[in-house]
């Protein structure tokens, strides 16, 4: 799936015209470490340095994200999609550079006041702007879809997340499009720190591949107004994700 280089500069654009808005702007960065063998005998090692950046408009939030990827492995995983090739190269190799640039959006929809039910739908475009030949990326434009369903229970939070995304294919590969959800809850425990545990589920990404489900627990903690400091760790499932991954952020609001 090929996205025309017109819908790019209109999408480009479009988040771009949000600037011009009263918005809130929040950018945020960090580090996130993941290992794991994905079915190989040798493993692969993934640190990432995301950079995402969202808008918030009129209960609309409109976000791009641009990560630095550094992978260290038989070059055979690709971040996001898992195992991509069946080469069976078991020298590693350190691969680095830019990581697909994602462009999304997520509208929050009004509900009743008195009710404790709210919910969100979105959509995002992941533009195959990293290094195919580095497996840093598939070098295809993959889309997806996804609707969210929150419940306000007090400090206590639980979610829904249901999703669908559409994955290009190239030449050689056997990649298919797949269903995708999460279940999990925040409790704000304090005024400041916030508890978080999920659950994240997908389908195999490839007719050989399996599907995978990675459980995840967060903690958060505001300073000020405007700053809050996150840490969180996961485990996953399957040979489609990382054994174990271990990651640290902050985030400004302006």
């Amino acid at each position: 799936m090929k996205i025309h280089p017109l819908l790019r500069v209109l999408l480009a654009g479009v988040l771009l015209y949000t600037v011009t808005l009263r918005a809130e702007v929040t950018l945020s960065s960090g580090l996130d470490y993941s290992t794991g063998y994905y079915g190989l005998p040798v493993s692969t090692e993934i640190t990432t340095i995301p950079f995402p950046m969202s808008y918030v408009v009129n209960q609309t939030t409109w976000e791009l994200s641009l990560p630095y990827l550094r992978i260290k492995g038989p070059g055979e995983v690709v971040p996001g999609i898992g195992r991509f090739t069946r080469r069976l190269v078991l020298l590693k190799t350190v691969n680095q550079g830019l990581g697909d640039l994602t462009l999304g959006v997520t509208r929050q929809f009004a509900v009743p006041a008195d009710q404790p039910w709210s919910w969100a739908a979105g959509a995002e475009v992941k533009i195959g702007t990293a290094d195919a030949d580095q497996y840093l990326g598939t070098g295809q434009d993959d889309f997806a879809t996804h609707v969210d369903v929150y419940y306000t229970a007090g400090p206590f939070t639980p979610f829904v997340t249901l999703g669908y995304r559409w994955l290009g294919n190239p030449p050689g590969s056997n990649l298919r499009n797949y269903l995708f959800g999460t279940v999990g809850f925040s409790w704000a425990c304090t005024d400041k720190v916030t508890l978080g545990l999920l659950l994240d589920w997908a389908e195999k990404t490839s007719a050989g591949g399996e599907s995978s489900a990675n459980l995840t627990l967060s903690a958060s903690r505001a300073f000020g107004e405007n700053w809050q400091a996150q840490v969180y760790g996961m485990l996953g499932s399957s040979d489609s994700s990382a054994d174990y991954g271990l990651g640290l952020g902050a985030s400004r609001r302006f």
